[in-house]
């Protein structure tokens, strides 16, 4: 599997960072197209790279862009298979929002969440997360 450290080329190393602190939090390692596809069984069976581009494209998951205009999807997201549950609903209450920020509001320690990150608290099947990230949305978008 295909497995990106840090951004940029696939299987490119932790050192190769450059110590960006957005994509240690947010990473630090990322899954490049085909090794997310590899990585979503669906049906048992590995999902191709446009069953990828619409999940990105219908914004359930995450997908930031690199400054080199390539696509990159923290490993985080996928467990068992599957996009992990509640993501998308907490994604779809930031539609529109940078995908960065919402990448970073998502693995940062919250007191709402009784310090997890969001990512930790949909991990343990906390419903919380939707509501502070419903409310957290509408903050940043007044």
């Amino acid at each position: 599997m295909r497995k990106q450290s840090g951004g940029g080329a696939p299987k490119r190393g932790k050192n190769a960072m450059g110590g960006n602190p957005m994509l240690l939090q947010v990473g630090p390692d990322f899954y490049d197209e085909a090794a997310l596809a590899e990585a979503l069984t669906g049906d048992g069976d590995p999902v191709d790279v446009a069953a990828v581009r619409d999940l990105r494209a219908a914004g359930r998951l995450v997908a930031l862009s690199t400054a080199d205009e390539q696509w990159i999807h923290p490993t985080w997201q996928v467990r068992d298979g599957q996009i992990i549950p509640g993501l998308d609903v907490v994604l779809a209450a930031f539609a529109g929002a940078p995908a960065w920020s919402v990448a970073l509001w998502l693995t940062t320690a919250h007191d709402d969440l009784d310090g997890a990150t969001p990512v930790e608290a949909l991990v343990a099947g906390s419903g919380a997360v939707t509501e502070l990230a419903a409310a957290t949305a509408h903050r940043w978008a007044n």
